[in-house]
């Protein structure tokens, strides 16, 4: 087999200029081919039937609804992994773009040495996802309807979620499954691009009866309530269910630490503590899944077959720290199991 038989081929869908970074981008990376280019999303549908990429890299920034359109387009027809590059003010939209069967969703990277090796990184990651013909019915919009948080605020659980690349749908099937009284507060490391937070919580938030925010270093845990960590900070919980903030240092490549959360939960409320792990790559989170097991809290971890990369959950569950190994669509029932018991 020859060296260009094994090249990951990509189509990019985009205006002139993002082409353009791309293309020179690419080119100077070893095992990637730009298979083609495409202006808008009804070239870049076509071009996914008769090309066959390996990775599809579009800009959400093109008209935003033929995107989306293209995107559903694509993972009924002709199922492709789909990654979304947009700008913090298209944030919301990327994450519908989630909700049509892209895979993830990341900021242009700025043109420097460690960002790009990264962005390469998760090309080809993504290039050898198997993903599955994508036909989703819409979920009801949920406003906020009664939920745990005008209970008296005590609880008997604390929930931690590590979540990486591809954690993001995942979030959203868990918590679109979870009651409206979910009696324990959720606190969530997400490792995502700086200034999408926002985007990520508002999202979340209607497609559960439960209320999402991003966390602030005022914030107080209450049953029924989800608290997305700013991916600027890392976030920490203690014995009072006050959250801390502080800045993540510089040159981490995950961030926020899905360690720190998950270690503070340990320390502060011992087998009241409940850990899950998803998807993603990298170990952030294992050692915080260790201590959360030490203290005789209860861990659960997303299974292989339902991650989009297992390289997280796989850790955790060969350590044996995993009390819990489940598909993705069913951790909402594991979890409501856990936490009223």
């Amino acid at each position: 087999m020859s060296a260009r038989d094994t090249c990951i081929k990509v189509l990019i869908v985009g205006s002139p200029l993002i082409r353009e970074w791309l293309v020179r981008l690419l080119a100077a990376q070893a095992g990637v081919e730009v298979a083609g280019e495409a202006p808008n999303g009804d070239e870049g549908a076509r071009l996914a039937f008769l090309l066959r990429p390996d990775l599809i890299i579009m800009a959400i920034e093109m008209p935003a609804r033929k995107g989306l359109e293209a995107i559903e387009a694509i993972m009924q027809r002709n199922p492709t992994p789909i990654l979304v590059l947009t700008s913090y003010s298209d944030a919301g939209l990327a994450y519908e773009a989630i909700s049509r069967g892209a895979l993830e969703v990341i900021v242009k990277p700025k043109p420097d040495l460690a960002q790009c090796r990264q962005f390469v990184r998760k090309i080809k990651l993504l290039a050898g996802v198997s993903v599955i013909r994508h036909i989703k019915g819409s979920k009801p919009a949920w406003k906020n309807v009664a939920s745990g948080k005008e209970a008296t605020g005590v609880w008997t659980k604390v929930v931690a979620i590590a979540s990486s690349l591809g954690g993001a749908n995942v979030l959203e099937t868990i918590f679109s499954r979870l009651p409206a009284g979910f009696p324990a507060p959720i606190v969530v490391a997400q490792h995502i691009s700086a200034g999408f937070a926002e985007a990520l919580a508002d999202w979340l938030n209607h497609k559960t009866p439960l209320t999402v925010k991003v966390a602030s270093g005022a914030d107080v845990l209450t049953p029924g309530s989800v608290f997305i960590a700013p991916p600027e900070y890392n976030i920490e919980v203690d014995a009072a269910g006050k959250l801390t903030l502080a800045p993540c240092p510089a040159g981490h490549i995950y961030h926020p630490s899905c360690d720190r959360l998950l270690t503070s939960v340990a320390c502060a409320y011992r087998e009241r503590a409940v850990g899950i792990i998803l998807t993603g790559m990298g170990q952030d989170g294992v050692a915080g899944m260790a201590a959360i097991k030490a203290a005789g809290g209860v861990t659960i971890a997303q299974n292989e077959q339902t991650s989009l990369i297992y390289n997280m959950p796989r850790l955790v569950i060969e350590r044996g720290l995993a009390d819990f190994v489940v598909a993705a669509a069913d951790i909402s029932t594991t979890l409501t199991s856990v936490v009223s018991g």
